[in-house]
């Protein structure tokens, strides 16, 4: 736990020193703290033989300074495996992922995670397992400005936490320990 403290609180420190070099696309200065607020996420869907995904993460941001943003996002996930032999399985996560990143060179950033999520697997219709989750994310991406602020963003993230290892009653939630997100804000 320890280890993993150290290691979000140094990536924080180092995105913090990037922002005095940092400089944004076009995304304006506005003083008052609406115009700092940033709002939007992203949602998934995938179908793939017997198996159904579905995700949908909204967020909500502050932009601290111009480069810099702090906030929080809301996640849910849904994976369905269909099977008429054996029957179905559903497994639902719910969590939450406070953030932090910031914009190094026109539109390009940094991004830091920390997702904590509660996983509930049933099959058919009865309960099997339920677990927590916690995953540290890393990684950056693009911001494309369109007009008065919003954007549309493209991030490659690595999970920190990720194992190949089954760790109980239900694997990670996560296939790969790589994540890719596309998603809109304003």
């Amino acid at each position: 736990m320890m280890r993993k403290f150290g290691i979000i609180a140094s990536l924080c420190l180092m995105l913090l020193g990037f922002c005095g070099n940092a400089s944004a696309q076009t995304s304006s200065d506005r003083q008052d703290m609406r115009g700092r607020m940033v709002y939007g996420g992203n949602f998934g869907f995938g179908l793939h033989g017997s198996r159904l995904s579905f995700s949908i993460a909204p967020q909500v941001g502050y932009r601290i300074l111009s480069p810099w943003e702090i906030g929080v996002r809301g996640i849910y996930n849904l994976n369905c495996y269909f099977d008429k032999y054996v029957g179905n399985t559903f497994r639902h996560y719910f969590g939450v992922a406070p953030y932090t990143n910031v914009e190094v060179f026109r539109g390009l950033f940094l991004h830091v995670e920390d997702e904590i999520m509660y996983g509930v697997a049933r099959y058919q219709s009865e309960t099997v397992s339920s677990k927590w989750f916690n995953s540290v994310f890393v990684g950056g991406g693009y911001r494309q400005y369109a007009y008065n602020g919003s954007f549309v963003y493209f991030m490659v993230l690595y999970n920190l936490s990720w194992s190949s290892i089954s760790t109980g009653g239900m694997d990670t939630p996560y296939a790969a320990p790589f994540a890719i997100r596309v998603g809109y804000c304003f």
